[in-house]
């Protein structure tokens, strides 16, 4: 017959430790960084030509909606009066979106009812958070131009 020993049994060997080694942590951590230095640039390039292309629809827009100022009241407008009679989003007629300041300038003298200009500029255009690196312009061409080199005008090469 067998007899069953009530006596608990000690390990020989000291327990395994459970957990990662400061090793093993470094090499994780020298990936992750590795993988957010390549991924961080490309998401704020992707996010600047986001914030051009919003800037460039929204100058379509404001010209867009200059035009129907003008059916409607006989003469152009600024951007605080195409938002007071929901010609424009809200964030449009304060003049910031999309990391863009936008203004529109209607003409004065006897050219008031007949021209006007909208011109739009990255708030930061330099550095790696930078919102744009164009500036877009408008006028009652209807013709979105633009400048990789400083402010657009009626001369700037259209998109």
């Amino acid at each position: 017959m067998n007899r069953v020993s009530n006596k608990m049994t000690r390990p020989t060997q000291p327990a395994l430790q459970q957990g990662f080694s400061l090793i093993e942590l470094l090499v994780v951590l020298a990936i992750l960084m590795i993988i957010a230095a390549t991924a961080v640039p490309n998401y704020m390039a992707a996010r600047a030509r986001a914030n051009e292309a919003s800037a460039a629809a929204s100058v379509r827009a404001i010209i867009s909606a200059q035009n129907l100022y003008r059916n409607t009241f006989g003469a152009f407008t600024d951007l605080t009066s195409l938002g007071s009679d929901y010609l424009t989003d809200n964030r449009l007629a304060s003049g910031n979106k999309s990391g863009y300041i936008f203004q529109a300038t209607p003409g004065t003298g006897s050219l008031i009812s007949i021209q006007f200009t909208v011109e739009a500029t990255p708030q930061l255009s330099i550095g790696p958070s930078a919102s744009g690196s164009r500036c877009y312009y408008g006028d009652e061409s209807a013709v979105v131009r633009f400048s990789q080199t400083g402010t657009a005008d009626s001369a700037s090469p259209p998109l």
